[in-house]
C-alpha cells in the first residue's frame, strides 16, 4: 500500500510516494536537473508549471536545431499562460551559457530551461557552475540534453518518454502521461521508474497507477500508424515547423 508523501517546502511533488520520498520530499527547486529523452520538452514545461512559482519561464535554445519552435497553444493546453514563456534564441553553446549565467542571477524567474542538446561545451565544470548558481539564487534550472549521458554535477538526471494515455469517452486519449526514470541522484537513491499523468487544471502530476481506467496509446483513437503511437503526449509540447530559411528563424510564442 502506497503512502502519500507531501511535497516539502521548495520542492515539486511528483508521485507523492516512493520517488518523492527518495528525493527528500520532491524535486528540489533550488537546483539544476538534467532531462534526457524524447519527452524532455513536455516534462520541462510541466515541471515549470508544477513549481507554482510566479514569474516568467525563460527558455534558452539554439535556433540552429531541427526540432522547430515551442508552440504557445501547446503550453495553454497544459494549463499555462503562453505570455509567461520567454523564448531566447541564444545561438551556439557559449552564448547560451553566458545567458544562463545572467538568468540565474534573477530570482524573479519561475524557471530557467537550457536546451543544450549534445553540446560538448556543457561539461562537468559547466554543470557544477549551473548547480552552484541555482543553489545560491534559488532559480529552478532544467538542463535539456541529448546523446549519451555525460559526467555532470546536476542534482538529478531523468530519462523522459511518452506513455499511453487513459481511454476516455469515444476512445479519445486522455491527459498526457510520461514514463520517467530517475537515472542518477547526487547523494541519494536512483534507478527508479514511474509513470505520471498531468492534471492541467491543478497543474500537478498524478501517479498513473492510482487512476483505475484503461490506457490507450496516444494516437490510436485517430487511426495513426502504430510506429508513431506514443512518441509524444498529444499537444503537450507541440512545436511549430521551422521555416525553410534559417534567416527567418525568429522565435515567437504562438
Amino acid at each position: 500500500m502506497s503512502v502519500c508523501v507531501p511535497a516539502a517546502a521548495g520542492r515539486v511533488a511528483l508521485d507523492g510516494g516512493r520517488v518523492d520520498s527518495a528525493l527528500g520530499g520532491g524535486l528540489l527547486l533550488a537546483g539544476c536537473h538534467e532531462i534526457y529523452g524524447p519527452a524532455a520538452t513536455p516534462l520541462a514545461l510541466m515541471l515549470a508549471l508544477a513549481s507554482a512559482r510566479a514569474g516568467p519561464i525563460l527558455w534558452l535554445a539554439d535556433p540552429r536545431g531541427d526540432d522547430g519552435r515551442l508552440y504557445g497553444a501547446g503550453l495553454a493546453e497544459l494549463g499555462g499562460d503562453p505570455g509567461r514563456l520567454w523564448l531566447v534564441a541564444a545561438g551556439a553553446a557559449l552564448p547560451m551559457l553566458r545567458a544562463a549565467a545572467e538568468a540565474q542571477r534573477c530570482a524573479a524567474l519561475a524557471c530557467l530551461v537550457i536546451e543544450a542538446g549534445s553540446a560538448a561545451a556543457v561539461d562537468l565544470t559547466v554543470t557544477r557552475r549551473l548547480q552552484l548558481a541555482a543553489a545560491a539564487s534559488g532559480v529552478f534550472t532544467l538542463l535539456l540534453r541529448a546523446g549519451p549521458p555525460r559526467p555532470s554535477a546536476a542534482l538529478t538526471r531523468w530519462q523522459a518518454r511518452a506513455a499511453p494515455a487513459r481511454r476516455l469517452a469515444g476512445n479519445a486519449p486522455g491527459p498526457p502521461r510520461l514514463a520517467l526514470t530517475l537515472e542518477r541522484q547526487r547523494g541519494g537513491p536512483a534507478d527508479l521508474y514511474l509513470e505520471l499523468e498531468w492534471d492541467r487544471d491543478r497543474r500537478r502530476f498524478l501517479p498513473a497507477n492510482t487512476i483505475a481506467q484503461p490506457a490507450i496509446p496516444i494516437g490510436a483513437a485517430f487511426g495513426r500508424r502504430e510506429a508513431n503511437i506514443g512518441r509524444m503526449p498529444a499537444v503537450a509540447a507541440r512545436r511549430t515547423p521551422r521555416p525553410a530559411s534559417s534567416a527567418q528563424s525568429t522565435w515567437r510564442a504562438a
